[in-house]
């Protein structure tokens, strides 16, 4: 008899995991020849594989998943999986049902179980990395829009009336920690129309374009005040120094400190 996994939930051992509004994120490891029976979740998921392999079995056909390699799983749809003596790991997005159809997404989730190759989607393998290095969880919940973004065609218009009042929330409201829906909600339009047309134009997403902006107002204050590193990343909007330093050497490839002492020799 197959087994449901209720929200939130699922085998092998969660290692990390994150909650947002719209979906849970976390990775789980399995053990070397791990052998999960048949079973279904409540809610439709995305699962990357990061390490090791596994063989996927449903009821009409059978697979290997490779590193690399997502499979997006509806709600409801039967599988298991047996791992070799490798084990593995796989990071895993479950959309919550109640928010998909608040926001009309449903629409978005293809309806039949769907295996993309390794490097399909990129911002995917941007939100692994942010979610496996702590970094901004702004960004986590804007590369799943931006995924959810991808599955839908509708023209962008060449003129954006919205576009200028984003650019000057996220530019002037660096302290505040923005959601893509708050924003959205701003400017009444829906976050992922917004966050492919954003994404468009800018050719960043508006978290990564406020990231670019609050390394950017850093800087500006390392040059000109006596502020201390952890002034400065509260100051800019961190929410804590290692944070900031961790974004910073994503723009340069020293601390703020070094940087800083480079400036005054």
């Amino acid at each position: 008899m197959a087994i449901l996994l209720s929200s939130g939930n699922y085998f092998g051992i969660e290692k990390k995991f994150n909650e947002h509004p719209l979906f849970k994120l976390n990775i789980t490891h399995y053990a070397p020849f791990e052998c999960i029976h048949e079973h279904y979740h409540e809610n439709a998921y995305l699962s990357l594989l990061i390490k090791g392999k596994y063989h996927e079995l449903n009821q009409r056909s059978e697979g290997i998943m490779n590193p690399g390699e997502v499979i997006l799983r509806p709600s409801g749809y039967l599988h298991a999986n047996n791992f070799p003596e490798t084990g593995g790991s796989c990071m895993n997005v479950e959309f919550k049902n109640d928010v998909l159809t608040t926001y009309g997404l449903r629409s978005v989730l293809p309806e039949k179980a769907t295996t993309y190759k390794a490097g399909a989607f990129t911002y995917l393998y941007k939100l692994l990395y942010c979610f496996s290095n702590d970094l901004d969880p702004e960004l986590s919940e804007e590369y799943i829009f931006n995924w959810l973004a991808e599955n839908e065609n509708y023209p962008i218009p060449s003129r954006l009336l919205w576009l200028p009042k984003v650019k000057t929330i996220l530019e002037n409201e660096l302290e505040i920690q923005h959601t893509l829906v708050s924003i959205s909600e701003r400017v009444f339009v829906h976050p992922v129309y917004l966050a492919r047309a954003f994404r468009e134009r800018e050719g960043l997403t508006p978290g990564e374009y406020k990231l670019k902006m609050r390394v950017k107002k850093s800087v500006e204050l390392l040059f000109n005040t006596k502020l201390s590193i952890s002034e400065i990343a509260y100051s800019t909007g961190f929410s804590d120094t290692a944070h900031f330093i961790k974004s910073f050497r994503l723009y340069y490839p020293v601390s703020p400190h070094k940087y800083r002492s480079v400036l005054k020799g």
